[in-house]
């Protein structure tokens, strides 16, 4: 190697050391991982403003619905932990509401249905309704009338459809999804039916592990991203078998490396793949071990699957704005946030 070959790589190593160090250590340093939460709320704000929830919708059955459900509950979770109380992150947890409650967001949503809309969103929505209520940025929104009867409406509504019989409740006309069902369950202020219905969700898997089934008429069909998300849910809401549920979810789903977990997309290790899913490579799935970086988080771990996740997307983290991937998937860099906001 030449002089000047040497020369530039002396000069070239030490950034690219630096910058995989960063992205390592972001996690585990609460003032690194702090201002990488700021930035990314800075930027996915910005760019959700600008509309750009509107080209998700696009590309995804809910995105409207769902990116601004994400950001919002990324904050609220964010300011609690935080203890922080401005003015600021509030007006963004108030425009993610206005975005949901939009008619660009309900369009995709059928009326007719029972609950009106459908679960997911009714379910997404009041999650965020009620975490911003239980939250202490809360006093600071500009429109609390409006999230406290809209949380009403919609846990009245969930109520009276399930007065007769508690089951799986359609997000789509004749289609229904467990892990939709449990973030409505989540959202319920009402503990004994929140009871009731996560031991009637659980029950109905036909699966010989235990765990609940990706879609409502495929009972012994497992997912991993959405068992993930189940198992989150399962955690947050208090069940008392949540442990071992994650320890089962774990077995079926999950290889684990130095503290990186890799979730299996399909119990069998296939490629298979479809929109909620996203990638899957050598069996394992984006939005499965994306997903499980909040399930591990929400059991206290989490940060070395982050920690990889952060470095293989490329992060930018300049100027008050983060994101992954050159901008080009928005929806990555929203579950990267939401995962993030959990660790302590």
């Amino acid at each position: 190697m030449s002089a000047v070959n040497k020369r530039l790589f002396k000069y070239l190593a030490l950034p690219l050391l630096s910058y995989v160090l960063l992205c390592f250590i972001t996690p585990y340093n609460k003032f690194l991982r702090n201002r990488s939460i700021n930035n990314q709320i800075s930027y996915l704000s910005k760019i959700l403003n600008e509309g750009h929830d509107d080209e998700l919708q696009a590309r995804f059955p809910e995105g409207k619905q769902f990116s601004n459900s994400l950001l919002a509950l990324s904050v609220i979770e964010f300011c609690e932990r935080n203890e922080i109380e401005n003015l600021e992150y509030a007006r963004i947890v108030d425009d993610c509401i206005f975005r949901i409650q939009s008619k660009a967001s309900l369009k995709v949503f059928d009326s007719i249905m029972d609950p009106e809309y459908g679960m997911f969103y009714n379910a997404w929505s009041n999650l965020v309704y009620r975490s911003y209520q239980d939250s202490k940025l809360f006093k600071r929104s500009e429109i609390q009338n409006v999230v406290m009867e809209k949380s009403k409406l919609i846990e009245e509504r969930l109520i009276n459809t399930l007065n007769d019989s508690l089951r799986l409740l359609d997000s789509y006309p004749g289609l229904s999804w467990p892990a939709d069902n449990l973030i409505g369950v989540l959202s319920l202020k009402d503990k004994t039916l929140q009871k009731n219905w996560v031991n009637k969700i659980v029950g109905s898997s036909q699966h010989n592990s235990g765990l609940v089934h990706h879609v409502g008429d495929e009972a012994s069909l497992i997912r991993g991203s959405s068992s993930a998300m189940i198992t989150y849910c399962l955690n947050r809401m208090g069940y008392k078998k949540a442990e071992q549920y994650r320890l089962k979810h774990q077995e079926v789903f999950v290889d684990e490396l130095l503290g990186v977990q890799l979730v299996k997309e399909n119990e069998d290790g296939s490629n298979e793949m479809d929109a909620d899913s996203g990638p899957v490579i050598f069996g394992y799935g984006a939005s499965a071990t994306i997903m499980n970086i909040k399930t591990q988080a929400s059991f206290g771990g989490g940060k070395s699957t982050w920690a990889l996740m952060n470095l293989i997307a490329m992060p930018v983290n300049l100027f008050k704005r983060k994101y992954y991937l050159f901008q080009q998937e928005p929806m990555l860099d929203l579950f990267m946030l939401w995962g993030s906001v959990e660790f302590d």
